[in-house]
Order: structure tokens, then C-alpha cells, then sequence
């Protein structure tokens, strides 16, 4: 069982089918632990705003799972058919990165109030700005 059972999820967002939500919430916790594994262990306690963000980071996944065809595709022209998806990242971003970016951006709201998110790295007593290493967003 996830961090974040159905019901909580149901009663604060709730447009992800059941059959699909522990999937997304599994991918959502992993994303999670990611944006925030220099700070310790996000999932130690129970904490309302990190469920909020479980399940924010859950809906995008999922939405981003149901996206059917046109992937990179920016036009597309069959005898006078025409069909252009608007790509939702940037020219040279891959589908992963953008993915990754708006995951953060969900998760950013509930999380940036915590400390969750914060780039300093507790080093022997003493914080350290890790500005260049994998943990560092922007």
C-alpha cells in the first residue's frame, strides 16, 4: 500500500479511476523521493501537504500515461487533413524532461512551504548550496 490510500485521494482530487491510481501514486512517490531524497526520507512521517503532493504529481502522471499519438509530432498533412499537436515540451526537451518538469511544478505548491525542496545539504552541522549536483532543479 502507497502513502496516499484511494479514499484521501478521492476526497481531495479524485479523477483517477482506482484501477489506475496505485500505479500513478507509485510513480508519483518515486518522483517524489527524487525532488527531495538530499533532505532525508519525504515518506518517514505522515504529513497532509506531502499527501497533497502525491497526489497532484499522480494526477500529471496520469495524464501524461493516457496521451495517445502525436508524441514529437509537431504537423501532420494527408490530402487537404491536417492535424498539429502542440508539442508539451520545449524544442529539444525530451517527453521525460518535460514530464519531469511538470510533476515539479505540482508538487512545488505543497511542498515548498515544508522545506521538502530546498537545495541545502546538511554536511557535518553545517549547510552547503549544492548548486551543480543531480539534486538541483533549476
Amino acid at each position: 500500500m502507497g502513502y496516499v490510500s484511494y479514499d484521501f485521494y478521492c476526497q481531495t482530487f479524485g479523477a483517477i479511476p482506482e484501477a489506475d491510481f496505485t500505479r500513478a501514486e507509485a510513480k508519483a512517490e518515486a518522483a517524489i523521493r527524487y525532488l527531495t531524497y538530499a533532505n532525508g526520507d519525504i515518506f518517514a512521517t505522515e504529513n497532509c501537504s506531502v499527501k497533497l503532493a502525491v497526489c497532484a504529481a499522480a494526477e500529471v502522471i496520469r495524464n501524461s500515461d493516457r496521451q495517445t499519438g502525436g508524441a514529437g509530432k509537431k504537423s501532420e498533412s494527408n490530402d487537404g487533413y491536417s492535424v498539429t499537436y502542440v508539442p508539451e515540451a520545449q524544442d529539444g526537451q525530451t517527453a521525460e524532461e518535460a514530464l519531469r518538469k511538470k510533476i515539479y511544478e505540482a508538487v512545488r505548491l505543497y511542498l515548498l512551504p515544508t522545506g521538502w525542496l530546498s537545495r541545502k545539504v546538511k554536511m557535518g552541522g553545517a549547510c552547503d548550496v549544492c548548486a551543480n549536483s543531480d539534486h538541483a532543479l533549476q
